[in-house]
């Protein structure tokens, strides 16, 4: 559904801790076999959780045509529960990325253009500043700088539409990416309303269709022992509902299935629906540049190859809060030597997930405790650099 009654906190930006690119590149070591892979990644992921406390992580590797999985630690302290490749974690705003992908297949089916004003289908946003800002300005975070979270004040349609009439931008349509849940989530659901659908039921049927069997909105009751707690200052906590979080970041996934997500979105071509198959496509092309980093539908890419610090650089919290960029219009065509990624948290989680479509390599990482997004890259380039 739109609207429910919970707010909750979805973090995106964390405090930037790095390695420098050069003591980085001297810690990575050339991957051959499937034995030096899980050698570097059991003393590279032991080691960040020692350092950062986390009670557990599942992490996913894609190379050579197989996926490797890797367990470690506790999915619940006080029951002991070990993590295994089934535990379900909070994927915080990886979840953009299967609502870009639906806001694609919205674009395929013809229900929206991006170059559509976000009034057009969303008629009750007569202010004039809506008439300048259109549904490609939301899919970007570019349409003149959105709240990160929706405000407290927000609880149901009605004040939902009372603070989205009385918003004024800050920025010219266009000309800042500035990150919010409040920006790709009205664009997601909007597109997907478009297209005559709930976004839970579009969400489930996508799921479905990819046999994402172990992906949710809401975890079941009778799954309750396989989702794991996040930690929180050592706290058990777990997210709650809120105004546009299954859009912008109420995904819960095993680490099983987020693999086979990158995998779906690594060879779009094998995807049997004609329509999901262009979505999956249309979602890696580049919409917007901030910096060296291209935004598409959910997705955010780099030209690959690149240096760690490219990838440091977009988990700054001050290239999240607001960067100078450029529309793309029309979009250029997705480009397969990319270092395509997104990163996810919520109060108690932390997740990354990246892939090369080039080298047709990926990694998926999921914790129950949220720690800076820019370790979460530099593990992962570590890994992604070291495959042979």
């Amino acid at each position: 559904m739109f609207f429910s009654k919970t707010r909750v906190a979805l973090w995106c930006a964390l405090p930037l801790v790095l390695l420098s690119a050069h003591q980085v590149q001297a810690r990575t070591t050339v991957i051959e076999n499937e034995a030096a892979l899980k050698t570097a990644v059991s003393q590279q992921v032991s080691q960040l959780m020692q350092q950062q406390q986390i009670p557990g992580m599942a992490v996913a590797v894609l190379w050579q045509g197989k996926t490797y999985h890797y367990s470690f630690g506790q999915a619940d302290l006080v029951k002991k529960t070990a993590v295994t490749p089934d535990t379900l974690f909070e994927l915080g705003s990886i979840s953009k990325t299967y609502a870009g992908v639906l806001g694609a297949m919205a674009i395929e089916s013809g229900a929206i253009a991006l170059t559509d004003p976000v009034a057009k289908h969303w008629p009750a946003l007569t202010s004039p500043q809506w008439q300048q800002i259109n549904m490609q300005h939301l899919a970007t975070y570019t349409a003149g700088g959105l709240p990160l979270f929706v405000p407290d004040s927000v609880t149901d349609k009605t004040s939902m539409q009372s603070y989205y009439q009385q918003w004024q931008p800050q920025y010219a349509p266009g000309t800042q990416r500035v990150y919010a849940n409040t920006s790709i989530g009205l664009f997601a659901h909007l597109a997907v309303a478009a297209d005559g659908k709930f976004y839970a039921d579009a969400f489930a049927g996508l799921t479905k269709t990819l046999e994402l069997k172990q992906t949710y909105l809401q975890v079941p009751k009778a799954l309750d022992t396989q989702y794991a707690w996040g930690y929180n200052e050592g706290k058990p906590v777990r997210i709650g509902t809120g105004v546009l979080l299954d859009e912008a970041g109420g995904a819960k996934a095993s680490v099983r299935d987020v693999a086979s997500w990158v995998q779906v979105n690594l060879q779009p071509e094998k995807v049997s629906s004609p329509v999901l198959k262009a979505a999956i496509a249309r979602a890696q092309q580049r919409y917007a540049q901030a910096g060296q980093m291209y935004q598409g539908l959910g997705w955010e890419m780099l030209d690959y190859p690149l240096p760690l610090s490219a990838l440091t650089a977009m988990t700054d919290p001050d290239f999240v809060k607001g960067s100078a960029a450029t529309l793309i219009s029309p979009p250029t065509a997705a480009v397969k030597s990319s270092w395509v990624h997104k990163t996810g948290a919520t109060n108690g989680f932390g997740a990354y997930a990246a892939f090369i479509p080039s080298r047709q390599v990926g990694i998926v990482m999921l914790s129950n405790k949220r720690y800076p997004n820019a370790q979460r890259v530099e593990l992962a380039y570590r890994i992604l650099e070291g495959l042979k």
